[in-house]
């Protein structure tokens, strides 16, 4: 599903800007084990409506948390702010760092947060896809950036700093849902990006 999709059939015919997503005003929905919190982002369908991915963004504020996702998914788990968090993959359990990818190969994702920890909540982002299918592309970059994003990015998020595009604003906080079928130039002094692509659109680094 684009953002073309969505517009009004009056909307005039040609460049499709940026929408502006702010997690502040998604619906929070329950873990599935702990006290914490999950809001969907966005997630993109086929024309069945069956899910291609899902991006949410993951507050965990027990000393374990519990997500589960639909049945033949997996998971790549990326830390965003807040006390040190480990996720469990298969029979191990790895310390999530800040800005760091971690697939998970599960449909279940299991987060343990430390006893003795700064208070608060641990923040992750979590992007849920079919394990049968190609995955989305997804990738963190800094800027200032050499070229384009290429046609195929679906979302822009910032991780630390803001950045424009086509006169819409990502800081840390919101995202940018992209018209896939288009490219953009994004411009900022000095940020941290995290974007996912449309499966098989082969993004570059």
């Amino acid at each position: 599903m684009s953002i073309a999709a969505e517009e009004d059939d009056g909307a005039e015919a040609g460049r499709v800007p940026p929408r502006t997503i702010r997690f502040a005003d998604l619906p929070r929905q329950s873990l599935d084990q702990g006290r914490g919190s999950a809001r969907e982002v966005w997630a993109d369908l086929d024309n069945d409506l069956t899910l291609r991915w899902q991006l949410r963004v993951v507050q965990i504020k027990d000393s374990t948390g519990l997500l589960v996702g639909p049945a033949g998914t997996h998971h790549f788990v990326v830390g965003l702010a807040g006390p040190q968090v480990a996720v469990r993959n298969a029979e191990s359990s790895r310390v999530l760092r800040r800005d760091h990818v971690m697939p998970v190969l599960s449909s279940t994702v299991y987060f343990e947060r430390p006893k003795l920890r700064p208070p608060g909540a641990s923040s992750v982002i979590v992007l849920t896809f079919a394990a049968a299918a190609e995955p989305p592309g997804f990738v963190i970059r800094t800027t200032p950036l050499d070229a384009d994003l290429a046609v195929g990015t679906q979302l822009l998020l910032a991780l630390r700093g803001a950045v424009q595009v086509d006169g819409a604003e990502a800081a840390p906080g919101s995202a940018l849902l992209l018209d896939p079928d288009q490219s953009y130039r994004p411009e900022a002094l000095s940020a941290q990006l995290l974007t996912v692509h449309r499966p098989g659109s082969h993004p570059e680094p």
